[in-house]
């Protein structure tokens, strides 16, 4: 695997991570396989898979009934030509999966909008299972990704991990606001009302006036341990300047 393909790896799953708007395309029930296109907003499992909340009665899940391949596109929204933006198609196969609080808890954290949506009894969750990756960094840096390389692997972390963000979530958000503030003025955003969002293996998210704040570890996480020592690290290293602390901020 060459480094350039590895850095093509890294951006696309970031790409992903850092939005939680795309284009979910399905293949129309009633046109007989026609692409039909919908906006669907998502978020990323800790491997990086799309997690989605759909209707029953909308049409995408109709035609995710009759045949399960889909693709999700998300791109970059900051930039004036499109052409020269960051965007990533995410293909595979969308399956439901059973909504546990855990998993409700992160979407809601995500996507808070969404609340009214668990009233209505038709509305379930589907996981986007990537198969493969088309990867655009921008005009002439294009890649398609095999979904093992992009996906990280259930060994590279462990289920403490996951059981561990919810808490986590809570205790930075109740007791360490400041280091929250920091990170964020560490890359030049001032909020004063900041609000970590989630976790995982690869860096954490934080809320802000502006838009989502995408915060990287300096190296993977395992477990709750190394977790808390990448909070300690990167709280000693807030003040130190904009590099330290690699980041996108999205609308």
């Amino acid at each position: 695997m060459s480094e350039n393909y590895r850095k093509a790896v890294r951006d696309a799953r970031r790409l992903a991570r850092t939005h939680s708007n795309g284009i979910l395309s399905t293949l129309s029930a009633d046109m007989d396989g026609w692409p039909f296109g919908s906006v669907a907003p998502y978020i990323l499992d800790f491997e990086g898979h799309p997690i989605l909340l759909l209707s029953d009665l909308a049409q995408h899940s109709r035609n995710i009934q009759r045949d399960s391949r889909v693709s999700l596109l998300a791109w970059e929204d900051e930039k004036s030509d499109i052409q020269q933006s960051g965007r990533a198609t995410l293909m595979g196969r969308a399956t439901v999966i059973e909504g546990d609080a855990t998993l409700r808890d992160r979407y809601l954290r995500y996507l808070p909008q969404a609340q009214e949506y668990f009233a209505i009894h038709d509305f379930r969750f589907y996981k986007l299972s990537v198969e493969r990756v088309r990867f655009i960094g921008g005009f002439g840096d294009i890649h398609w990704i095999r979904g093992e390389d992009y996906c990280l692997s259930r060994e590279s972390f462990d289920a403490e991990l996951v059981a561990a963000e919810s808490g986590a979530v809570v205790h930075m958000n109740a007791d360490h606001k400041d280091a929250l503030i920091r990170y964020c003025r560490a890359l030049g955003v001032d909020e004063s009302e900041p609000r970590l969002v989630g976790i995982d293996p690869e860096g954490f998210d934080i809320a802000t006036r502006g838009g989502r704040l995408r915060i990287d570890f300096d190296a993977p996480v395992r477990d709750a341990k190394g977790l808390r020592e990448a909070f300690v690290r990167m709280a000693r290293t807030s003040g130190a300047g904009r590099d330290d602390l690699p980041s996108t901020v999205s609308g």
